[in-house]
Order: C-alpha cells, then structure tokens, then sequence
C-alpha cells in the first residue's frame, strides 16, 4: 500500500498535530502509519476546523469534568456544530524519527546502521552494500516547522565521498539549489513514497528491488560493470530467436533453458537474480515465476511489476545473447516470445501467492 497520504500529511500539518488531525488526514493509513508517531505529551489548545471561514476558524477546546473535551465553533456567528472528543483525540503527536529511520533500515537491510538517538535534520542510515566492502552511504532528511534544509544540514552528505542517496518525504525539504548541489557531488533525491510502501510486519518494505531502485548509484560503484561486459553464457547458433527457446521451472529456484544445441540448468544467481549479500532469489525471480504459471502471459500490472518484467527482458537477453525482447505486449498483457512451461513450480506457492504482480496501483 502505498505511503504518499502519510508524507503528504507530515507536510500539510507541520510535524506536528492532535491525534484528531493525522486521522483525519491518513484515513485508512491511520492503522500502520500511527506507529511512526509519538506523543510529545501537549494537549491541543485548539483545532483547525476544516469549514473555516475566510478568516479563518479554530474550535475552542473546553475541559469538561469528565476529562473529555468540547471544541467550539469559533466563527462569527458560529456555523458549526459542537464537538465531542477523548483526551487522546487533542494529544500532539510528532513524527518518530528514531521509528522512522529503523523502519528504511531494516526494508533496505542497511549496513553500520546508526540508531536516530540524537536530534538532527538529516540522519545517516548506514550503508547499502551490494557485496562486502562496495556500497553506498545512505541518508534521511526532514524538515522542521516546514522550513528546507540548509547548507550546513546537509552537510554529512557533502563530506561524503562517492555516490550516495538522500532519502526525503516531500520535494519541498530540499530546494532547488541544493538539489543541484548535491546531484553534483553524487548524491541521488528519492521521496520516500517512490522507494517503501506500507507492510503490516515490518511497517515498511522496498516499493521495487532494491537493484532497481538504487540502479543509478550501484552502476557508479567499483566493477559493477562486470556483468554489463560479461559475454552471454549460452553459444548459440547465430540468428537464434526467442521462438526457438524454452524455459521449463524444474523447481521454484531452477529452470531448464533449451534451445538449439543447447541445454542449460539456470538458477537465480545464475541470471543475476539473486541477491549478491544473501544469495536468495530477487523479486525479478518471483516475477518469472508467476509468469510461468500463467503460461507466459499476464496483465502488465502497476508499475513495480512493470519494473521487475523489464528486469527479466534485460538479463534473459544478456543472458542468451538474443538481443530482441523476449517479452512482448498485446492487448495490455506481457507474452512470452519463447516456450514457458511451469508446471513444475508449487502452485500458489506463498512467495508468489502474497504478490500481486499482475495488480493495480
């Protein structure tokens, strides 16, 4: 599910905010997003009424013995009904940073991760790495009061040497200068809403694979252009086409690739679907899967399995020396160019079954 409603509230009230108002504001979200703010413990004085006039217009908060509240119309004459609330209702709440920060830390399984213990505008998270010892700094930046940060906020980042990313809930905490700045030195902006999406275990989880996702910084690292030049695994007879090719899952983690004098095994690590850290099989596996399930052809989907299909293109590709797409597009479905034959997968298996590949936004 994805988190922009919770961004767009941080900014709309400040950071800060009675309990009435984030509900209003997150809706349906209010359930997991509520577990990244805490109480400073204040009481609201007064509340923003959404029907203000063109002056403006703040309920009144009364106290009433039964340790409720009663929040007054304040406008002239008053125009709306009185309110009755609970004290946790016009407790201020503020975002946790601390909560916040080790929630991308375990989605993104970051590395010499620093715990948010001291109060700062930009937090260093720790490092991804994509093997031992080759990675990147990774950064959390949040504005106060509204106001972008500064120069000297964001200076962790400038003393950083090589790429790095800065992780923002909204375009406005960095401006445009900076922004420029910071492209400059190597830094890559992401908004939290295009890289995590909600997760009922976790409280966040990557929206993409993380390889895709942070593509642009790993391709600037230290060899990782080893497999770009890498020469296809497979020698196949010149002029092959994906009509010729068949891909049979024997298991969940191994297929049969065959083709014209050819017959190889193909696991995850393979074809460049496997974590490199953990040596598990990447999204873009999973997807592959789920497609040889439906016989090769599927809805193309919401973006992130948009993402993982071209994932799947590009290394089968690299992977064959074929160099046309063997995944085609008809009628708003991906097809397979090439026999795919999964039979031999779990059906429903539980890694495939919890993803919507094929689903909407």
């Amino acid at each position: 599910m994805r988190t922009s409603r919770f961004w767009q509230a941080l900014e709309t009230l400040g950071g800060a905010a009675p309990q009435c108002d984030w509900v209003r504001q997150l809706g349906a979200d209010w359930a997991i997003a509520g577990a990244l703010l805490q109480r400073t413990g204040d009481l609201a004085e007064n509340l923003v009424c959404p029907r203000s006039s063109e002056n403006g217009c703040l309920r009144n908060l009364v106290a009433l013995p039964d340790g409720r509240f009663r929040a007054d119309c304040g406008d002239v004459p008053q125009r709306c009904d009185t309110l009755r609330l609970e004290k946790d209702d016009v407790r201020i709440l503020v975002l946790h940073r601390g909560k916040l920060a080790s929630a991308l830390i375990r989605a993104f399984g970051l590395q010499d991760a620093t715990a948010a213990t001291v109060p700062k505008h930009v937090l260093t998270l720790g490092r991804y790495d994509v093997r031992a010892g080759v990675g990147f700094a990774i950064f959390l930046g949040l504005a106060e009061n509204g106001n972008p940060l500064a120069f000297t906020d964001l200076a962790p980042v400038f003393r950083t040497p090589g790429p790095k990313a800065v992780l923002i809930p909204y375009a406005s905490v960095i401006d445009a200068d900076l922004t420029t700045r910071l492209t400059v030195e190597g830094a890559r902006i992401f908004l939290l809403d295009d890289v995590v999406v909600w997760d009922p275990r976790t409280t966040l989880a990557p929206r993409f694979d993380l390889s895709t996702i942070f593509h642009d910084l790993i391709v600037k690292l230290p060899g990782s252009d080893d497999d770009a030049s890498r020469p296809p695994a497979l020698a196949l007879p010149p002029g092959t086409t994906w009509s010729s090719i068949r891909i049979a899952f024997e298991n969940d983690e191994l297929f049969n690739l065959s083709g014209p004098g050819v017959h190889r095994a193909v696991a995850p690590a393979d074809i460049g679907m496997a974590d490199k850290r953990t040596g598990k099989a990447r999204l873009p596996w999973e997807w592959l899967r789920h497609f040889a399930l439906h016989g090769g052809r599927i809805p193309v989907g919401n973006s992130s399995a948009q993402k993982h299909k071209q994932f799947v293109s590009e290394h089968l590709t690299a992977f064959t020396g074929i160099a046309e797409d063997p995944i085609g597009d008809d009628a708003g479905h991906y097809v397979a160019k090439f026999a795919i034959d999964g039979s031999g997968l779990k059906q429903g298996v539980a890694g495939i079954s919890r993803r919507n590949f094929a689903g909407h936004r």
